[in-house]
C-alpha cells in the first residue's frame, strides 16, 4: 500500500488489466486504459505530523522494557521490539520519522534510553540547522532561542526540528536534476535465497525456487519536494522487477513472472505515452530477467536457457543474453560456470556485471564484477577476480563522467543487499585497493567474511546522479538476520550518507529506481563478432610478465595447455569438499572428495616462444582455462579462471595475471608470436574429449602397475586394480586405484593437486600439483622394472594438474536409478532443445545480415 494522506491506496489494477494478465494476447496489443486517480496519492505524508511526538513517546514504555529485560536475562529482546516499533513510525509518518531516524544516527534505542526530550530535540535543532545555508541556520536558531526563553512545549520544539527539517529536504532535492522528475521503481519482496544469486524463481525449478507474489510497476513524479506515485501496473499474484529505461526516455523493459508454477519471468516492454506493453521474450521452463537497453537498441539480459546446475548447490544457472528489441536473434553471450547478474551499461559503452567464479578454487568469495562490449566480446576482469574482499559485488552502475561504479558491498550467502561502495579500479584491481566505503565515508578494511554487509542499514541498487549523490534503496533499522525479510524505501542519498526519503510503501519494499528521462547514448561499437567463423585467436605478449611466473627463469615455461571447462546439466547426487577458502557440497561430482569441480576437456598445447610470445586458435563460446607447461610438461602456473571468446574474436593479454593498469613493456621488435601467426592447437593424444580417469589412467595402472599393486600382491598394499567401488551419496562407481591414488580424496605427497578450496588470490608459481607429488619422480626415476612412455607420463601428469578428475563427462560411472537417468537426461534434452534454437536464432542473424549488405 503506498501511504496516501487520506490512508487509501489509489490502484489502477482493472477487471480488464486482470484478464489480459491471464491471458497471452496482450503481446502486442494496447494496454488497457484504466482510470487515472481524482486523488494522486502522496508519496509521503508531513501533513499530519502534529501525532508523531505522541506516537514515538508511546513506543517508550515498551522499549524500556525490552532494553530492562535484555539487562537482566542477557537476551536481545530490544531488537525485535524495536524493530516494531519503527515499522509502525514509519507508517505512520514515513519521511518525519527518517528525519528524526537520521538525525539520532539510526539509534532508536539510544534515544529511548534518554529522559530529556526537549533537550534531544534542541541538540537535533542544532545538527539541521549546521547543513542549512547561513541565513536559514539564523533563522532557525533565532527561533530556537525564542522557545528557550519561553519554556516551550515539547509539541513546538518538534514544530521546529520540522520547520528545519524541511528547509534542508528542499536544499538538498534541488540537486536532483531537472528532468528527473520522473523516476521508474518497482515494488516487490526482496529477492534473494540460499545465495545472493538464486531470483530466477523457475517454474520448474530442480530445488530452490523463491517466490512472493505482490508487486507494481510504479512511476515517482516529483513536484517540488515532495511527489506523487502513478502505479503502471500492479500484479497481486506475480513479480515484476528490474526496470530500464530506453535512451529516449519513452519505454521501459522489465521482467514479469504472473504465477509460481504456471509461468516465469519474461521481459516485458511498456510504453507510457501511448499506453502500449507487449511481451518480447518467451518459454516455459526459462527464466529472463534484468534486462538493460543497449546503445545500439539491442537488449541484453540474463537467462537460465543455458541449463546449468550450479556446482555447489541444486539451483539452476543464468548467464547473459541478447536479442534485438522485438525478441529476434536471441543468442548467448557468456558461456559461465555459475551466475551472473545485473549488467549494466557503463557511460563509455562497456558492459559490467557480476561473475561468480571458482574454477579450481573455493566458491564463497570470488564474486567479482567483470566487463565487456555489447557483442560479448572482449570478456575480462573489472575488479577482484583474486580477491578476498569484496565478497561479492552487487548492483554495480557507473558513475557519470568516470570509470568508477556504485555498487553495493554484499556477502555470500545473503540476499542482495549490503553496504554502498564507490569502486575505482585507477587506484588498483584486487582487495580494498580501489574500494572506498561510503554513506558515509569511511575506512574499508579487506575482511574474510561470508556475510559480509548484513548488519545494521542495509542498501540496494544505486543510482548514481554524480559522484557525489545518487538514488538508491534503503533500510536504516537493521536486526542483524542474515535472511531476515528487510523493507526498504526510495530515497536521495549523498556520499556522507545525509538523505531524504522519496518513496515509501506500507507492504512491498520501494525498489530498483530509474530515471524516466532522455539520458545520454554512450558511442556505440560496432560488432566484433563473425558468426560465421567458430573460433577465435588468442594472444600473449609474454607470460614472464606478471606475478604468475614471478621469479621463474626465462626459458623455463615450454608451452600452453588449453583446458574446456564442461558443466553439469542437473545436480544428482553429491560429495564434499574444504580447504584454505571454506567448504562446500559438490553436485553431480565428477571427481572424488576435494577433486576438480567440473568435468575438463584437453583441447590441446600451444608453444612459447623463447621471447614469451605465444598465439593460438580455440574453439569459440567455450570456457577455457590455460595451463603454463614446463619441458616435463608440468604445470608452472594455472589460471583457475577462465574465459570465452566469441566467433572471430582475437583477444590478446600482456602475461599471466599482469596489472591491468600496466600497459606492456614498449618493445620495437614484433614478437615471435605475431611473426609466426596464430596457431592451431596441437591435440593431446588424440581428439579433445573429457578426461577420464578409467578411459586415460586405469589402463596405464592396469598394465604396469597391478601385477604387484592388488589385494595378494607383493604391494597389496597400495592396491592399484579397477575393482569397483561403489559411493551411495556421490552416486558413482570409482575404482580402487583411483581411491588409493587419492586416498579417499586427500591430497598427499604422492598426488599432490591444487586444493578445490584454495585461495581466490594468486598461487604462487609451482604452488602443487605434478611438479610436487612423488609420483611422478618414482616414474621418472623407475620403479622396480617399470618404465613409461611418454604419453603415460603426460597423461598421470595431466590427471594431477587438473585436479584428479574421474570422469569424462556427468554420467559417466554413475549408480542412477531409472527415475534419476530420467532427470539428467530430460535436462540435457531440454539443453539440447535450447541449443538447436539459438543455432537456427543465429542463421537467421547471418542471412539478414548477408541480405543488408547485399
Amino acid at each position: 500500500m503506498t501511504y496516501t494522506n487520506n490512508k487509501k491506496t489509489q490502484v489502477i489494477t482493472t477487471i480488464a488489466l486482470l484478464l489480459m494478465a491471464a491471458a497471452h494476447s496482450f503481446s502486442a496489443g494496447k494496454f488497457p486504459a484504466s482510470p487515472e486517480p481524482q486523488t494522486p496519492p502522496k508519496v509521503v505524508n508531513i501533513e499530519n505530523r502534529q501525532d508523531f511526538p505522541t506516537l514515538l513517546e508511546a513506543k517508550k514504555k515498551d522499549i524500556r522494557s525490552a532494553l530492562n529485560r535484555d539487562k537482566t536475562d542477557k537476551t536481545n529482546h530490544s531488537a525485535a521490539v524495536i524493530k516494531k516499533a519503527a515499522k509502525e513510525l514509519f507508517d505512520a509518518h514515513p519521511v518525519v520519522f527518517d528525519w528524526f531516524l537520521q538525525d539520532i544516527n539510526n539509534q532508536l534505542k539510544t534515544w529511548y534510553q534518554h529522559d530529556n526530550t526537549n533537550l534531544l530535540i534542541q541538540q537535533l535543532i542544532d545538527n539541521v540547522a549546521g547543513q542549512l545555508p547561513d541565513a536559514e541556520s539564523k533563522g532557525i536558531l533565532s527561533r530556537k532561542a525564542d522557545l528557550q526563553q519561553n519554556n516551550a512545549s515539547t509539541s513546538a520544539w518538534f514544530d521546529l526540528y520540522f520547520k528545519a527539517c524541511q528547509l534542508r529536504r528542499q536544499n538538498r532535492l534541488t540537486t536532483i536534476p531537472e528532468n528527473w522528475n520522473q523516476i521508474v521503481f518497482v515494488k516487490h519482496y526482496e529477492l534473494g535465497g540460499s545465495h545472493y544469486a538464486y531470483t530466477e524463481g523457475q517454474s520448474d525449478a530442480q530445488n530452490e525456487s523463491h517466490f512472493i507474489g505482490g508487486s507494481a510497476l510504479c512511476v515517482l513524479e516529483i513536484d517540488g519536494q515532495y511527489g506523487t506515485i502513478r502505479t503502471l501496473l500492479e500484479d497481486n499474484e506475480g513479480v515484476i522487477r528490474d526496470p530500464d529505461v530506453s535512451y529516449d526516455g519513452k519505454r521501459i523493459l522489465f521482467a514479469w513472472k504472473r504465477h509460481q508454477k504456471k509461468d516465469d519471468y519474461h521481459l516485458y516492454e511498456f510504453q507510457p505515452h501511448p499506453r502500449r506493453l507487449r511481451q518480447i521474450t518467451r518459454g516455459a521452463g526459462v527464466a529472463d530477467y534484468e534486462g538493460i537497453y543497449l546503445p545500439d537498441g539491442d537488449l541484453l539480459f540474463n537467462s537460465t536457457r543455458c541449463i546449468q546446475t550450479v556446482d555447489c548447490w541444486w539451483t539452476e544457472v543464468s548467464n547473459l543474453y541478447t536479442c534485438d528489441g522485438r525478441g529476434k536473434y536471441l543468442r548467448r553471450l557468456s558461456f559461465d560456470q555459475v551466475h551472473t547478474n545485473y549488467p549494466q551499461v557503463m557511460p563509455d559503452g562497456r558492459i559490467v556485471y557480476t561473475r561468480w567464479d571458482y574454477n579450481d578454487r573455493g566458491q564463497l568469495f570470488p564474486q567479482p564484477l567483470f566487463q565487456m562490449n555489447p557483442d560479448g566480446t572482449e570478456q575480462t576482469e573489472y575488479y577482484g577476480n583474486n580477491s578476498w574482499f569484496p565478497t561479492t559485488i552487487l548492483h554495480a552502475r557507473g558513475i557519470p563522467g568516470t570509470s568508477k561504479v556504485l555498487s553495493v558491498i554484499s556477502g555470500h550467502h545473503t540476499h542482495q543487499r549490503g553496504k554502498l561502495g564507490v569502486i575505482d579500479p585507477a587506484k588498483g584491481r584486487q582487495e580494498n585497493e580501489g574500494v572506498q566505503l561510503i554513506a558515509p565515508v569511511r575506512e574499508t578494511e579487506a575482511v574474510r567474511i561470508d556475510q559480509y554487509g548484513q548488519n545494521g542499514d542495509l542498501f540496494q541498487y544505486p543510482y548514481p546522479i554524480d559522484e557525489q549523490q545518487f538514488l538508491v534503496c534503503y533500510s536504516p533499522v537493521g536486526d542483524n538476520g542474515a535472511h531476515t525479510k528487510r523493507h526498504y524505501g526510495l530515497y536521495w542519498m549523498d556520499i556522507d550518507g545525509h538523505r531524504e526519503m522519496l518513496a515509501y510503501d506500507e507492504k512491498l519494499s520501494c525498489v530498483q529506481p530509474v530515471p524516466l528521462a532522455e539520458r545520454p547514448k554512450p558511442h556505440v561499437r560496432p560488432s566484433l563478432v563473425d558468426y560465421t567463423q567458430d573460433s577465435g585467436v588468442y594472444y600473449v605478449h609474454d607470460v614472464y610478465i606478471g606475478p604468475g611466473l614471478k621469479d621463474i627463469e626465462r626459458g623455463t615455461a615450454k608451452s600452453i595447455r588449453v583446458v574446456a571447462l564442461d558443466f553439469r546439466a542437473a545436480g544428482i547426487g553429491s560429495n564434499s569438499n574444504r580447504g584454505p577458502a571454506g567448504s562446500a557440497l559438490v553436485s553431480t561430482p565428477p571427481a572424488i572428495n576435494n577433486g576438480t569441480w567440473d568435468v575438463k576437456k584437453v583441447l590441446g598445447t600451444t608453444p612459447i616462444y623463447e621471447d614469451g610470445s605465444a598465439m593460438f586458435t580455440v574453439p569459440a563460446k567455450t570456457p577455457v582455462y590455460f595451463q603454463v607447461l614446463d619441458k616435463d610438461n608440468y604445470v608452472i602456473q594455472t589460471m583457475r579462471s577462465w574465459s570465452t571468446l566469441q566467433p572471430g574474436e582475437k583477444f590478446s593479454c600482456t602475461g599471466c595475471h599482469e596489472n591491468k593498469n600496466e600497459a606492456p613493456p614498449v618493445s620495437v621488435n614484433v614478437t615471435q608470436a605475431m611473426q609466426q601467426g596464430p596457431l592451431e592447437l596441437t591435440p593431446f593424444y588424440g581428439p579433445a574429449r573429457g578426461f577420464s580417469f578409467a578411459k586415460e589412467i586405469q589402463p596405464i595402472l592396469n598394465k604396469h602397475c597391478v601385477r604387484c599393486h592388488n589385494p595378494s600382491g607383493k604391494a597389496r598394499g597400495y592396491d592399484l586394480t579397477d575393482t569397483v567401488k561403489v559411493d551411495e551419496k556421490a552416486k558413482r562407481k570409482w575404482t580402487q586405484g583411483y581411491l588409493t591414488l587419492t586416498q579417499n580424496g586427500k591430497s598427499n605427497k604422492w598426488v599432490n593437486w591444487i586444493s578445490i578450496q584454495s585461495e581466490p588470490s594468486m598461487l604462487p608459481p609451482y604452488h602443487a600439483g605434478a611438479a610436487k607429488s612423488k609420483l611422478m619422480n618414482l616414474i621418472n626415476k623407475g620403479h622396480g622394472k617399470t618404465k613409461l612412455s611418454q604419453e603415460e607420463k603426460d597423461k598421470i601428469a595431466c590427471w594431477i594438474d587438473l585436479l584428479i578428475p574421474f570422469c569424462g563427462d556427468y554420467t559417466e560411472a554413475n549408480t542412477w536409478n531409472d527415475k534419476e537417468r530420467q532427470k539428467y537426461q530430460h535436462f540435457l534434452n531440454k539443453r539440447s532443445k535450447l541449443e538447436k534454437l539459438e543455432e537456427k536464432n543465429i542463421r537467421q542473424l547471418i542471412n539478414d545480415q548477408a541480405r543488408a549488405n547485399d
